[in-house]
């Protein structure tokens, strides 16, 4: 996994709890971007990562990738993939590596 341009950080990024309740974050983000343009010339790979169901017996991880055209065919947004997995370090890194390699699809085509 040293490779990977996507690291998901760990669980406890995601899950927290406030006022006894637990309270989550949603992690996401865009690949293949030129730091010195932006990415308004380009269609870039996006990826979300959430958990649903938080606090039940039910909770599960997501993750959803998709790609956006750039600005001047208009931003179209086309869905790629999504995963689910367990609400755990282990599911984690079976989303990490899924992005990856659905990232990986993406700049091959």
């Amino acid at each position: 996994m040293e490779n990977n341009i996507i690291k998901i950080p760990p669980y406890n990024w995601f899950i927290n709890k406030s006022d006894n309740k637990p309270v989550t974050n949603i992690y996401s983000g865009s690949c293949d971007t030129e730091y010195n343009k932006g990415a308004a010339h380009l269609k870039t790979f996006n990826y979300k990562v959430y958990v649903v169901d938080v606090g039940t017996e039910t909770a599960r991880f997501v993750a959803e990738c998709y790609s956006v055209d750039p600005w001047n065919d208009g931003y179209k947004k086309e869905d790629i993939g999504n995963k689910e997995a367990s609400c755990s370090d282990e599911g984690l890194i079976e989303l990490n590596e899924w992005l990856n390699e659905e990232h990986k699809k993406f700049i091959e085509n």
